[in-house]
């Protein structure tokens, strides 16, 4: 019996995941199409004035309704809002349904449901939020063997038994008969229990003043970038502001009218190759260091050691001369016969610090193993894909999540690149020389700070982002790269 409920409780949390998922489709298909339809700032005399579509008032048709600004703010917001509570909350239960087990269904597990149907009922999921609740009460019944009535008849004592409870004075606990040793013992655990609790309260207290600390700046980042220009400039700024008043339009306009969008797309290109090079030199490269046999391997590897302690900045102008028409020819040749990606990625399709870092990690396969493949007629080519890069997987995958972070902050080699193809480069410039670079002043001579934060915003979530979904493989690899045995 408990295991059919078992796997009902199983088959329905995976019914409710399929509309958890098309819950998110929904969220993100809604804001991309708001989004949209949002209206730019009308351009006067070669200037734009964000604080012209408050006067304007634009008004929207979406499915046959008619929308204010206002409407489509909330809209967005809330469609933004939803996405960020059902995304984790999707990953996270998909993970848990594939490797629970009957032995770790709980009061807790049953709990949770109910707490999760809630949160979809607010995200206006009814749907998962019904099938959560009758989740609910089928891992009541698994676990205390109540039905739902005897389940909702068994509350009401319980609430009342608490509150009895919380309300009655305390006994005053009864000492007579017990010896000075005994009060001593009770006594003393009295003040350990007193000392962890306050020990355990002041840690809290600390690490939530430290947390508050890192977050506010951010928040504060996201908050000004949906401001319009006198709230973003005000002399006293709200540190909160209406679902109504969040002003996407000023992502639309970074986006299309500085063209940002642009400039992501040329960092994900370089981003992405330079991230593939490198993970194919490295593992290629780690891989001979740590198994192949070849003379003067050690003092080859010691010497590319060595140029880690040579800063990278020194390199800029060997670089320079090797892509510029001086060299291979891909930047300084007449109008369009430049190439800016080849200039900007190759020279860093490979890096001596990620060598070493996946090297350690090889070096941990015993060497019994190589051998042993190569005895049963094993290539190194084979031996390193079915057997080397399965193992040190982790550590691949760490050293591609830094490389790309890298290729995201890059400054200084893209600009020197695209600053000497003038006007042409400015169209291959990466989001960081962008955001340097791009004038955010009116022609009046105002500086568009909610413009710049919105900016500043599309450079730094996608990478908080990624770091907060892939965080543990992150650790992982640095953990198994350090580790020996």
């Amino acid at each position: 019996m408990n295991k059919q409920l078992f796997e009902k409780s199983n088959k329905l949390e995976r019914w409710t995941l399929f509309v958890d998922f098309i819950a998110i489709v929904i969220y993100i298909s809604l804001f991309l199409i708001l989004f949209k339809l949002l209206e730019l700032p009308e351009v006067v005399n070669g200037s734009m004035d964000l604080d012209i579509l408050q006067y304007m008032e634009p008004i929207y048709q979406f499915l046959g309704s008619t929308l204010d600004k206002w409407q489509m703010n909330t809209i967005i917001s809330l469609s933004v809002v939803f996405t960020i509570v059902a995304v984790p909350m999707f990953f996270i239960n998909l993970k848990k349904v594939k490797i629970r087990t009957i032995y770790e269904v709980d009061s807790y597990v049953a709990g949770s449901k109910f707490f999760q149907g809630i949160i979809n009922l607010l995200s206006f999921n009814p749907i998962s939020a019904g099938l959560r609740i009758y989740n609910m009460f089928i891992l009541v019944k698994f676990v205390k063997g109540y039905d739902a009535k005897e389940f909702l008849k068994s509350i009401v004592p319980a609430v009342k038994a608490y509150f009895k409870r919380l309300f009655t004075k305390k006994v005053k606990e009864n000492t007579e008969g017990l010896d000075e040793y005994s009060l001593s013992i009770k006594t003393s655990i009295r003040r350990q229990n007193a000392a962890n609790a306050l020990r355990l309260l002041f840690t809290y207290i600390f690490l939530v003043f430290m947390a508050l600390i890192i977050i506010i700046p951010f928040y504060w980042m996201i908050i000004t970038s949906l401001k319009d220009f006198s709230g973003a400039t005000t002399a006293t700024p709200k540190f909160f502001i209406s679902i109504s008043r969040m002003n996407w339009v000023n992502y639309k306009v970074v986006l299309t009218e500085l063209n940002f969008g642009l400039y992501i797309r040329n960092t994900v290109i370089v981003a992405l190759f330079s991230t593939a090079g490198t993970i194919l030199t490295t593992v290629l490269a780690a891989y001979a260091f740590a198994r192949i046999e070849f003379k003067g391997r050690e003092i080859l590897f010691s010497i590319l050691i060595m140029t880690m302690m040579i800063p990278g900045e020194l390199y800029i102008i060997t670089n320079f001369i090797t892509v510029s028409k001086n060299g291979f020819g891909w930047v300084g040749m007449p109008t369009g016969e430049n190439n800016y990606f080849l200039a900007m990625i190759l020279p860093f399709v490979t890096s001596i610090s990620y060598i070493f870092f996946l090297r350690q990690s090889f070096k941990q396969v015993p060497e019994s193993l190589y051998k042993a493949a190569r005895v049963d007629g094993c290539s190194d080519l084979k031996f390193l894909m079915r057997v080397m890069v399965p193992i040190a997987s982790p550590t691949i995958f760490t050293i591609t999540i830094l490389n790309v972070f890298g290729s995201w902050n890059a400054y200084i080699w893209p600009r020197i690149i695209t600053g000497v193809g003038g006007q042409e480069g400015q169209a291959y410039w990466l989001i960081s020389n962008a955001l340097r670079d791009t004038a955010f002043v009116l022609d009046n001579g105002r500086v568009m700070y909610n413009l710049q934060i919105a900016a500043s915003t599309l450079v730094t979530v996608p990478l908080l982002v990624v770091f907060f979904m892939f965080r543990k493989y992150i650790m992982n690899g640095i953990g198994r790269s350090g580790t020996k045995g």
